[in-house]
C-alpha cells in the first residue's frame, strides 16, 4: 500500500471525525432502544412571557418549583427554546445559564431537548425587559429566532452558523441534553423559500459540530413531498413531528412517518378544544413508544391556555387550550393528573391499561355532562 494512499485514508478518517454525517437508520434505532419512553412538555416558566424573558430574568426559583411539578407526574423530558441574541451578547454567560438550568432538570431526572431557532410569532426579538402579555391573546409576545432582520441579511448567517457550532460543541458530550431540535416550524412565517436556505446552512453547521446527540427538524402535518418536508426528513437522525389534530389525523400522520423506519417523538401536541387531548393522544403515543412532548406545563404569562386566535381581553376559557397546572400548582384537571400517574406504569400489564381506559371514560363523560 502506497504512502499517499495511507495519507488519503487518514485524512478521510479525520474529516469524518470532525464533520459528522447523518445517523443511519440502524444507529438511530439502536440509540432509541436504549431510551425510556419520553413524556414531557415544552417549557417556559409561568413568570416568563417568551423565551427571551426566560433567559433574561432567569427565575431559577420558579424553574425549580415547576419542574418539580413535572417530575411529580412522571415527566422526564422538557423541550426548551434558546435564543441567539444571548449568545451574541455574551456566550460564556449564556453557557453558564444553560448549564445551571440543566443542573436543575438533572436533579429531577429530566432530560432537555434544546431548540436553536424558531420561525413562530413576532419577527422582531430584542434583549431586555420584555413587553407585558396582551390580555386574552394566546402566546402574545413570543418571538422568532433569529428574527426577520437577520433572516433577510445573509451577512448574518455565518454568525448563526457559528452559534450553532459553538452551542452544539459546548454541550456535545452532555448526557443531560437528549437531542437538538435545530429549527422550530420554519413554515410558520409563510416564507419557506427564504427560510430553507438558512436551514441548509444551520444543518451543515450542526454536522460540523458533530454532537453525540441526534439532530432533528420537526415535521408538520403537510404533504411529505414538499421541498421543506423532504429536506427535514432527509436531514433528521430521529423524526420529530407536531400534531394538534384529532387522534385519527395523528394516527395517519404517524403511519406515514413510520415508513422512514426511524424513531418518532411528537414534540408538540395537546390542544383540548381542537380534539388533541392527553387521554386520546398520550395513550396512543405510550403504546407505540412515540415520545410525547405537549405544549405547555404551567399557565402563566405566555397565556397558552387561551386558544389560537383568541381576541384581546377574552375571558379565561372554561376549557384550557394548553397547559397542565396553574401558577400555584393546582392542576387544570385532576383526571389528567391521575391519568399521568397511571401512565407511569408498564404498558405490558392489563391492569394499567384498564385503569387508563376507566379514567379516559370518566374524563370524557365529565366534559359532556
Amino acid at each position: 500500500m502506497s504512502f499517499s494512499f495511507i495519507v488519503l485514508i487518514l485524512c478521510a478518517c479525520i474529516h469524518y471525525e470532525v464533520h459528522g454525517v447523518r445517523w443511519t437508520v440502524e444507529q438511530a434505532n439502536a440509540w432509541y432502544a436504549e431510551q425510556p419512553w419520553y413524556f414531557g412538555a415544552n417549557f417556559v416558566p409561568s413568570t416568563s412571557v417568551n423565551q427571551i424573558d426566560m433567559w433574561f430574568t432567569f427565575d431559577t426559583t420558579t424553574m425549580q418549583r415547576e419542574l418539580e411539578w413535572a417530575a411529580g407526574i412522571n415527566m422526564n423530558i422538557m423541550r426548551v427554546f434558546l435564543h441567539v441574541l444571548f449568545y451574541q451578547e455574551n456566550p460564556e454567560v449564556f453557557y453558564k445559564k444553560m448549564d445551571d438550568f440543566l443542573a436543575i432538570a438533572d436533579r429531577l431526572h429530566i432530560k432537555i431537548a434544546f431548540v436553536l431557532f424558531d420561525e413562530c410569532w413576532r419577527p422582531d426579538p430584542a434583549l431586555g425587559i420584555q413587553p407585558a402579555p396582551i390580555p386574552g391573546e394566546h402566546n402574545s409576545q413570543w418571538v422568532r429566532c433569529p428574527g426577520q432582520d437577520w433572516l433577510l441579511d445573509e451577512t448574518k448567517w455565518p454568525f448563526l452558523k457559528k452559534y450553532t457550532i459553538d452551542i452544539l460543541t459546548r454541550f456535545s458530550n452532555d448526557s443531560r441534553v437528549i437531542f437538538w431540535d435545530l429549527y422550530n416550524e420554519p413554515q410558520c412565517s409563510k416564507q419557506v423559500s427564504t427560510v430553507l436556505p438558512l436551514l441548509r446552512e444551520v444543518y451543515a453547521a450542526a454536522l460540523e459540530a458533530n454532537p453525540r446527540q441526534p439532530l432533528t427538524f420537526g415535521i408538520l402535518p403537510e404533504p411529505l413531498n414538499v421541498s421543506l418536508s423532504v429536506f427535514e426528513l432527509e436531514s433528521s437522525d430521529i423524526i420529530t413531528f407536531h400534531s394538534y389534530e384529532s387522534l385519527s389525523g395523528t394516527m395517519n400522520q404517524v403511519a406515514e412517518l413510520r415508513k422512514f423506519n426511524r424513531p418518532l417523538i411528537c414534540t408538540e401536541y395537546m390542544a383540548r378544544t381542537a380534539g388533541s387531548t392527553f387521554h386520546t393522544h398520550t395513550r396512543f403515543f405510550h403504546q407505540e413508544k412515540i415520545g410525547a412532548i405537549n405544549w405547555g406545563l404551567v399557565a402563566g404569562k405566555s397565556q397558552t391556555y387561551f386558544p389560537w386566535g383568541s381576541p384581546v381581553n377574552a375571558p379565561t376559557p372554561l376549557v384550557w387550550f394548553h397547559d397542565i397546572f396553574n401558577a400555584s400548582g393546582i392542576p387544570y384537571s385532576s383526571y389528567e393528573i391521575q391519568f399521568f400517574k397511571d401512565l407511569g406504569g408498564s404498558t405490558s400489564t392489563r391492569s394499567a391499561s384498564n385503569r387508563i381506559t376507566i379514567f379516559s371514560l370518566v374524563f370524557f363523560f365529565t366534559l359532556i355532562a
